[in-house]
């Protein structure tokens, strides 16, 4: 046994290694797409190319490893089920999976997204949240793998001291079967992704945002309804007096429901506040406003996220060479990252709101709804012409977009 407990100790650091590296790429990712380099027209380098190529084949590699490490995977936890344990068996198996599936799935993750404004073809360039969620789940799937290897220790080190092999207990088939179906959740995961790619993931990931949008929406207009009433009828004064006495021997005055009802009217919206209650109605007006706007994205943009480059385009700088094609402001990858960015940033920003509103705060709401509000136009004006730099329906829906949110 001490060949595969070694085996397994070493293949624990190397998925120690692997975690550290993925989160190395992730920063260095963010460090490069924050300065774009600029191109001079030339013709990409051959290295250039190689890197294009590589994260042209990323979701291929990424689907085809996440399929071979399930398969590995079941075929191990049949090792481990069925005795006696067979040394050769499983040290073969664990080699297969680390230097195999394991090792190509990180190299695929970590492939840089490409900074290049002349790529031979804009479906080899994964935008930075594509690579972001890959690298995510391939942590949650070395996780979950490092736990099967955890298991697999336990069985060789008790047959070691045992020195006999009765089989696992009832208990340990669980946890085999358990660790496996986390394996399989997590490989089944970066298969959907792979096959949903970039449109399905952006879509995905702007309708959950917008869900969180319309609910903090919500929330804030129940809120708005929750009208603290200014004065309590003499009646109802004195009745609290005397449920105060009758308390007063029990719990020393102190009764919960009181307590709750003196917090909760602490921030609510009070009749007389009558510039708080335009705002906090002006705000709900806006923000649903807003979630018209995500509607009309993911149907105008994201939706109709180009998956290769057109041959031209009305805003590409051409060098007489066709596969040459110059970006002036920016690949559609970079200005899908950006978009990203502001209607992540906006329910963030509307969490803000809803506190500042709590506090009773009108000038600092006044500032956050500002905030929220130029979040959403900087998301217009990142896409208001198509992918390939062309005026469209959205464009011009867009203009009467920011128009109306004005009035408001």
């Amino acid at each position: 046994m001490g060949p595969l407990i070694a085996l397994i100790q070493s293949t624990q650091d190397l998925i120690t290694h692997f975690q550290s590296s993925l989160t190395t790429s992730s920063t260095a990712a963010l460090l490069k797409t924050s300065s774009p380099q600029q191109s001079n027209g030339t013709t990409p380098s051959s290295q250039q190319q190689q890197q294009q190529q590589q994260q042209a084949d990323t979701l291929a590699v990424i689907k085809a490893t996440s399929a071979l490490l399930r398969s590995h995977t079941t075929t191990l936890s049949l090792l481990l089920l069925t005795p006696p344990l067979t040394p050769s068996a499983v040290i073969s198996k664990i080699g297969d999976v680390s230097s195999g599936a394991l090792a190509a799935m990180v190299a695929a993750a970590t492939a840089p997204p490409s900074t290049s404004r002349t790529p031979l073809s804009e479906n080899q360039v994964l935008p930075e949240i594509m690579h972001a969620e890959l690298r995510a789940q391939v942590r949650r799937l070395l996780t979950s793998w490092s736990d099967i290897l955890v298991l697999v220790q336990r069985f060789a080190s008790r047959r070691a001291a045992e020195n006999k092999d009765d089989g696992p207990s009832e208990a340990e088939r669980q946890d085999v079967l358990a660790a496996t179906g986390v394996v399989w959740e997590a490989c089944d995961g970066l298969v959907k992704v792979c096959e949903e790619g970039v449109v399905g993931l952006v879509v995905r990931k702007a309708e959950e945002w917008r869900a969180v949008l319309m609910d903090a929406v919500e929330e804030l207009r129940e809120w708005g309804d929750d009208v603290d009433d200014e004065g309590i009828e003499e009646g109802e004064s004195r009745g609290e007096e005397e449920k105060a006495e009758r308390s007063d021997g029990e719990d020393g005055g102190f009764d919960t429901d009181d307590e709750d009802a003196i917090f909760a009217a602490a921030n609510k919206l009070g009749k007389g506040d009558k510039e708080l209650k335009a705002l906090l109605e002006r705000s709900v007006k806006r923000l649903k406003m807003v979630g018209m706007l995500y509607q009309a994205l993911i149907k105008r943009r994201l939706k109709t996220y180009p998956k290769s480059t057109p041959s031209t385009t009305s805003t590409a700088i051409s060098n007489g060479d066709a596969a040459n094609i110059i970006y002036p402001e920016g690949l559609p990858s970079e200005r899908l990252d950006s978009l990203l960015v502001h209607l992540k940033s906006i329910p963030e920003t509307v969490d803000d709101l809803a506190s500042s509103f709590y506090d009773l705060d009108e000038q600092e709401a006044t500032r956050v709804l500002e905030k929220c509000c130029g979040e959403a136009r900087s998301a217009i004006d990142t896409v208001k012409q198509n992918w390939t730099g062309q005026d469209d329906e959205f464009t011009a829906w867009s203009s009467k977009w920011v128009d109306a949110l004005h009035a408001v």
